[in-house]
């Protein structure tokens, strides 16, 4: 049955805004429908009913990279690519832009599997038509969409296939591709594959879909199509008539890469192609000839040996490859076919910054010659020092500018590197990852007079100065750093956790984060612990350890050589903060239980009136014993360490709460909240500067950023006024700035 419901308008935006707009989430039908705002229900949505705030401006704090680009692209239009990744959605570089700039702030908190793209396609005969296909398994009930914009991803339409298709941005395989692809011919017609589902095709620029009578539906990994590309040259009545498409299988009679002759109408396996690996990547040199990269693994950590292949268009068929190792992509060089650029996926080989990681190779002479670059390459972090002896891995993407074919684009586990003189003795990469912020954060620290402090996964985390400049990484590298903590009062101390069930990372420093000591010493003699979350008291003192993986928690005066256990916590992973002004003071949330210590976090008494539904605490540094708890059904204060709270009025949904700057001295602090004020009807983004009494939206309908994500923390600065910050699912960390009139 069809919903009839109206359709969102563009709008125009303030300058000082990101010009973007989403126009609504799309009922796929094989007939006509309209569309309508995500989450609006079946009523009709105007354009005036969009709340665009012009008081705000939104960014996100600078490092650059920090998670899997999993498919770069240049077009036929110069300056002008795309990028797309598993948690973060899709970006965009124009030469109007000079910077990567995310296609996806629109994206609600209930929708934020949409940030793990899974294919990108563009439309070769206008690139400013862009289509992402998204969805992430474990968000959203497994939604999957194609979202399409015709400005480069400014402007933006959703398009709901998830009863014929399923996809997953963030799973294996998830640098394979196109699973997307545009008839280059015809910019009206669109093929997409699924994880599940077999193939769907669009025949009016991606509005409506239909299912393609396509071999496969599914396969043993859960990876279904991993590839779908057209040849040009096969055009019909304006129509390209040669697809090929490739499936995540290997060993199999019924085949992996298989080709249609007929528009899509029929498919048939692939005369002569091998099934001893799985497909890659596809390319097409300028005479239709295909290069197929193999691997024995879908990726992008499992695999390790490959071939590559070049099915000619006489019916032979030769394979080229470089080396034993599984291949990621091959780009061809668009004025001579001889001249090849290939990268290994997932190999870890010597790289010139001591790192070991991808091989890259070139041939001149259609592959029957290949020369390592790894021999004679150089690297360079281009001005973001995080990057610093980090490795070009899990490369399964390559892109070739058609306008300088001396420059390619590689994608990598960190972010994106170029090199612009490719076929040169001494190639440079560098990291080309300005604008994209991809790490998911956990923790952040903010206090006067001092520089913001964050923790993210995978990369530990980072010291800004200032948010628009790409800042330092901790060091001692731990990776995963799930929560990091400073005393208070003596800043010089610092402490964070990572680690997992080999590795006990537990770290602290005595001199702000320059050198650091690792902790061996174990509380648990029986087992590793690792992750959680830590507090120091006030002074810095004493160092409390919730652990992720054990239900005791754990305090040491003496920076891990000996251990005590904690009483009154209850559970793991629990939230842990001392007071700032008092070193007596600790408090604990978590497993809907608020607790609190008057003897520095060695034991704890539970408020049994409190049961809040998020584990994240903010303390008051300028009010001794004040602390804000999100409690799910509203923002809870206790001003008496503890022991006894009330709600604060005018609030009935609460996840994450944070203070920052007060605009004059002697106002209030800042409260930050992501929730629901009494008089609004969703959540979002707010602030009080009146201790609750009334509240401002922050944020508005084309800037939810996914929601709190995994760190589910909203913080105020502590040094501008008017600023806060907000974790995401893979956006980084998003900043928001009050326009000062």
């Amino acid at each position: 049955m069809t919903k009839k419901i109206s359709k969102l308008a563009a709008l125009a935006m303030s300058a000082a805004m990101c010009l973007s707009v989403f126009t609504g989430c799309k009922e796929n039908n094989d007939t006509p429908a309209e569309t309508t705002a995500a989450n609006a229900g079946s009523e009709a949505v105007e354009a005036s009913d969009v709340f665009v705030n012009t008081d705000w401006t939104y960014g996100q704090v600078s490092a650059g990279g920090g998670g899997f680009i999993t498919g770069v692209f240049s077009t036929p239009q110069e300056n002008v690519y795309y990028t797309r990744t598993d948690v973060g959605g899709a970006y965009y570089r124009t030469a109007e832009t000079g910077m990567w700039k995310s296609m996806n702030y629109w994206v609600t908190a209930d929708d934020r599997g949409l940030l793990g793209i899974d294919g990108l396609a563009y439309n070769p005969q206008a690139p400013n038509e862009v289509y992402l296909l998204a969805g992430t398994e474990y968000f959203s009930n497994g939604k999957t969409c194609i979202i399409k914009s015709d400005d480069y991803g400014e402007h933006v339409e959703v398009i709901d296939v998830t009863d014929k298709i399923k996809v997953h941005g963030n799973g294996m395989g998830r640098g394979n591709g196109e699973r997307i692809a545009v008839d280059p011919n015809n910019g009206d017609i669109i093929f997409a594959g699924g994880r599940t589902g077999g193939m769907i095709k669009s025949t009016d620029g991606g509005e409506n879909w239909e299912s393609v009578d396509f071999p496969i539906t599914s396969t043993a990994n859960g990876n279904g199509i991993c590839s779908i590309l057209f040849d040009p040259s096969t055009a019909k009545d304006g129509v390209t008539q040669k697809i090929y498409a490739a499936v995540s299988a290997k060993g199999d009679e019924a085949g992996n890469l298989f080709v249609s002759e007929d528009a899509g109408a029929s498919w048939k396996k692939l005369e002569n192609s091998i099934t001893e690996y799985m497909v890659q990547r596809m390319k097409l040199d300028s005479k239709g000839n295909l290069y197929v990269c193999y691997i024995n693994n879908e990726g992008p950590w499992n695999c390790a040996l490959g071939t590559l292949y070049r099915y000619n268009t006489d019916g032979t068929v030769d394979e080229v490859k470089p080396s034993n190792d599984s291949i990621g992509d091959i780009v061809i060089h668009p004025e001579d076919d001889n001249k090849l650029v290939a990268v290994t996926s997932g190999m870890w080989k010597l790289q010139a910054n001591g790192a070991y990681g991808d091989v890259f190779y070139t041939s001149t002479d259609g592959g029957k010659t290949w020369r390592n670059v790894l021999e004679s390459m150089e690297m360079d972090v281009n001005g973001m020092p995080w990057v610093e002896g980090c490795a070009i891995h899990w490369c399964s993407s390559l892109a070739i500018d058609p306008f300088n074919p001396n420059r390619i684009m590689v994608n990598s586990g960190n972010g994106i590197f170029s090199c612009d003189n490719i076929w040169d003795e001494t190639p440079k990469f560098y990291f080309d990852s300005y604008g994209i912020e991809e790490t998911v954060p956990s923790d952040i620290i903010t206090y006067k007079d001092y520089p913001l402090v964050s923790a993210v996964y995978d990369y530990d985390g980072y010291v800004h100065e200032d948010v628009t400049v790409p800042a330092t990484r901790h060091q001692d590298m731990i990776g995963s750093t799930t929560s990091i903590t400073i005393a208070a009062q003596n800043r010089d101390y610092w402490a964070k956790v990572g680690g997992d069930e080999k590795t006990l990372a537990l770290t602290y420093s005595t001199d702000a984060g320059k050198t650091w000591n690792w902790i061996t010493n174990c509380p648990d003699p029986a087992k590793t612990l690792y992750k959680g979350k830590i507090a120091f008291t006030a002074d810095g003192s004493r160092l409390i350890w919730s652990p992720e993986n054990g239900l005791k928690s754990y305090y040491t005066e003496d920076f891990g050589a000996t251990w005590n256990e904690v009483t009154g916590l209850v559970g793991s992973n629990l939230y842990l903060i001392g007071d700032p002004n008092n070193a007596n003071y600790v408090y604990g949330c978590g497993n809907s239980a608020f607790y609190y210590s008057e003897d520095g976090g060695k034991t704890f008494k539970r408020n049994s009136t409190i049961a809040p539904s998020f584990r994240r605490l903010c303390v008051d540094p300028e009010n001794e014993g004040t602390v804000y708890i999100a409690n799910g059904a509203g923002l809870v204060v206790t001003k008496d360490y503890g022991a006894t709270s009330e709600y604060v009025n005018g609030v009935k949904y609460c996840e994450a709460v944070g203070l920052g700057k007060a605009k004059n001295d002697g106002d209030p602090l800042v409260i930050y909240i992501w929730g629901t004020p009494m008089e609004a009807d969703k959540p979002g983004l707010y602030m009080s500067e009146d201790n609750g009494a009334t509240w401002v939206q922050i944020n508005d309908d084309l800037h939810q950023f996914g929601g709190t994500g995994n760190g589910e923390f909203v913080s105020g600065d502590m040094n501008v006024y008017g600023r806060c910050y907000m974790s995401t699912v893979g956006l980084g960390i998003i900043y928001c700035d009050k326009i000062e009139k």
